[in-house]
């Protein structure tokens, strides 16, 4: 590897790094946004319509056919905003205010469990023994992390919704690498964003959780401003931009620091502490992500073996 790589290399790393501190923020920026009046919902919809802004203003420039849409798109577009925005989005920030960060996050990462069960369900990927064990000890981490006696007092609804954004980033996942997200990735995530903001706002006016900007304090304003720019847009063109520079199984790998910082900021900022069950569970949904990451690379080595 040369310098020039190597710097680039490195450039890479550290834009990663960058965007997962900025996705560790999420919870403790979502509890302080719901203490000021914003809601779930809220927040939700102003992360996703900012998003969606900025996303449209740059497909105006690079490619203003990505802005519309046929007929028969319509329904197809609509889900990939349901998942990828309501699901991502509106359920984790649901955890977020119900239940401990860090296990809201280590359940968000059974996310790669359920691409394996989803794709083969589809016939999209083989299944095979080496992805069976993997499962089940991430399987088995979940239980220890919420169903265990030492998992800790908790709502399982918190944990439910947790769980289900998984699933949801599961299914954009499927989505970008076999569905619109393959054949025109622009497209569907500036479609995802028009009509996951469409969404949000719907399901924000039939809860009547319309956030009250206007006579929003201070530590409000910082907290939804902050929720919208650092762990949405910037952290969204951080990774797209690291990609360049590192290959996805490296990018993969250091996004999982994510579940570093975000315990690390809600001990600090919240005093939460991860029971022992939490502790135990999210090192084996840890080591079963790793291992799906570097599937090939273990294949390989035990060929060699």
């Amino acid at each position: 590897m040369s310098h020039k790589e190597s710097g680039n290399f490195l450039k890479g790393i550290l834009m990663m790094l960058a965007a997962t501190v900025f996705f560790g923020t999420l919870g403790p920026m979502e509890r302080v946004a719901l203490e000021n009046g914003v809601t779930p919902a809220g927040v939700s919809f102003i992360r996703a319509a900012v998003t969606a802004f900025v996303a449209v203003i740059y497909a105006s420039v690079k490619n203003p056919q990505a802005l519309l849409i046929r007929g028969r798109e319509f329904l197809k577009f609509a889900l990939v905003g349901l998942f990828g925005v309501v699901f991502v989005l509106y359920f984790s920030n649901i955890a977020f205010v119900t239940i401990p960060v860090s296990l809201t996050v280590l359940l968000f990462y059974t996310n790669p469990f359920w691409t394996i069960i989803i794709a083969a369900l589809l016939g999209k990927e083989r299944i095979t023994i080496f992805r069976i064990m993997v499962v089940l000890v991430g399987f088995l981490g979940v239980w220890f992390a919420v169903g265990s006696p030492l998992s800790g007092q908790f709502k399982l609804s918190g944990a439910f919704f947790a769980v289900a954004s998984g699933v949801g980033y599961s299914l954009y996942m499927i989505n970008t690498r076999y569905g619109t997200g393959n054949k025109e990735p622009l497209k569907t995530f500036v479609q995802m964003f028009i009509w996951g903001t469409l969404i949000m706002g719907l399901i924000m006016f039939v809860r009547g959780e319309i956030p009250d900007l206007g006579n929003l304090s201070l530590k409000g304003w910082a907290a939804v401003l902050h929720l919208a720019l650092f762990p949405t847009v910037l952290s969204y063109a951080l990774i797209s931009m690291a990609l360049r520079h590192i290959p996805s199984v490296v990018a993969s790998l250091t996004s999982m620091t994510e579940i570093v910082f975000a315990g690390c900021f809600a001990f600090f900022l919240l005093g939460e502490k991860p029971s022992i069950g939490v502790v135990i569970g999210g090192s084996l949904i840890v080591i079963a992500v790793i291992a799906i990451i570097l599937e090939n690379n273990i294949k390989s080595f035990l060929r060699k073996k």
